[in-house]
């Protein structure tokens, strides 16, 4: 079931308003629309195929259990919390288990709609204990993210922020990203289409860093360079985790504590 389709059952079973309705749909199209201009300016500035998806890091933590959650103009933040031995959800969802993961989709209330901004519908707060990943598929909303072992996904049209997250593989399509990493082993990617991303990697990480930026700025800061066929590499601690970042269209700064 599309996210407009959805959008229209709950509307028929009297779950939401016509005019609850029509925000969300409008919040719906006004994230697509961002996510196909990005691709329209990248694709006439760079030539290539926005479409194409990116190829996997071929690394994830072993052993990981996913909270998987999707959702449309809504907020999401999701943090550890050690005392749990399952995942907890606050906020009206739709939650069912898939294999041995999670699968969560925001409901929307409707006092909470219109008691907020549009882009507070379907707002939910995710707490995981260790072991946990979160594997986000949003369009329009906001996601906040502290503590967590991994973080995967897409985001299209919105901004994430990020407090001490162990590992990523994220592409965020028309969006600014920032925050805090603590990466000490394994592969982590970012990908931004259209924007900017602002990273501090936290004291005791150990990494290599591979950055590029397309169409803007790149600084990085605190970093030892090597040089190893012509190449400088930026590191940190032993580098045992390497990361990889990329702004097609924006800037970008990642610093070493």
């Amino acid at each position: 079931m599309s996210e407009q389709e959805r959008i229209q059952a709950l509307l028929q079973a009297g779950k939401i308003t016509r005019q609850e309705a029509d925000l969300l749909l409008a919040a719906l199209e006004e994230g697509d629309a961002a996510a196909r201009q990005a691709n329209e300016a990248l694709d006439e500035s760079a030539g290539q195929d926005p479409y194409a998806p990116p190829p996997p890091t071929g690394w994830q933590p072993e052993g990981l259990r996913w909270v998987k959650v999707r959702m449309t103009a809504g907020q999401l933040e999701a943090r550890l919390d050690p005392s749990l031995q399952m995942p907890q959800v606050e906020g009206e969802v739709d939650m069912r288990p898939v294999g041995a993961d999670l699968e969560v989709t925001p409901g929307i209330a409707s006092s909470s709609f219109l008691g907020g901004l549009l882009g507070r519908v379907g707002s939910l707060e995710l707490r995981l204990p260790p072991g946990w990943g979160l594997e986000v598929d949003s369009k329009a909303a906001q996601v906040e993210v502290q503590g967590i072992r991994y973080l995967k996904g897409r985001v299209a049209a919105g901004n994430v922020e990020l407090e001490a997250v162990e590992g990523l593989d994220l592409e965020v399509t028309a969006g600014n990203i920032d925050g805090t990493l603590l990466l000490r082993e394994g592969q982590h990617r970012l990908r931004v289409s259209m924007g900017n991303a602002e990273l501090d990697l936290l004291a005791g990480s150990s990494v290599k860093l591979n950055p590029g930026v397309s169409l803007g700025n790149l600084e990085t800061r605190g970093f030892s360079r090597t040089y190893a066929e012509g190449s400088a590499v930026r590191q940190v601690g032993d580098g045992k985790a390497a990361l990889e970042v990329t702004v097609r269209m924006g800037n970008l700064e990642v610093k070493a504590r």
